[in-house]
């Protein structure tokens, strides 16, 4: 499965985890990486390159740190302009229906300041909302985030540690939530009828 890593990274020369990740992936033979803001600095994005890309690949990551419970700016200067009508949506706007993306963010906080009543209030779901909901709409199919909170602090060993991790989530070309879900119903049905019997 060939993967496109669009890294939104202000200064990715300076990252602790995104440069990590993105170097890990640059390893990847079906993996390409775009860092936005090497390629943008003025955020003026290649519209047709950028479609191009998205064409050529089925499985399309998000990498960035949040930032105020978003993406940084040069990601959303990408999918304003990049998203356009005739080609993600409206009249012949097909073009990105059944193409999988994921985000993959470094985050801050630990992981249960993000719930309702405490620190931030909300999960990452949550704010990740606006991504899943532009996926919906051009028909792709929004997985799962994959998350790595307590990032400021992370040792060098956790990073890389992550890193590995998401290389191995973004490269699952079997990834089915679907399938595994039906698989714990099986086995949730099946450990009830062995108590009873």
């Amino acid at each position: 499965m060939k993967i496109l890593a669009i890294v939104a990274h202000p200064n990715l020369s300076e990252s602790r985890v995104n440069k990590v990740w993105a170097e890990s992936l640059m390893k990847c033979p079906d993996v390409t990486v775009r860092d936005l803001t090497a390629e943008y600095p003025n955020m003026d994005v290649d519209v047709l390159l950028e479609q191009e890309l998205l064409l050529a690949h089925a499985r399309i990551a998000f990498l960035f740190p949040l930032y105020w419970y978003s993406s940084p700016a040069i990601l959303k200067q990408w999918l304003d302009l990049v998203l356009q009508p005739g080609f993600a949506y409206g009249i012949g706007g097909d073009k990105l229906e059944g193409k999988e993306f994921v985000v993959a963010t470094a985050i801050g906080s630990n992981r249960e300041g993000y719930r309702a009543g405490n620190h931030n209030n909300y999960t990452v779901d949550e704010l990740l909302r606006p991504f899943q909901q532009s996926v919906n709409y051009i028909g792709g199919r929004y997985l799962p985030p994959f998350c790595f909170y307590r990032s400021i602090v992370a040792s060098e060993e956790e990073i890389g540690q992550s890193a590995n991790s998401l290389v191995a989530y973004l490269t699952d070309a079997d990834f089915n939530p679907k399938r595994d879900h039906e698989r714990l119903v099986i086995d949730a049905m099946e450990a009830m009828v062995s108590r009873v019997l």
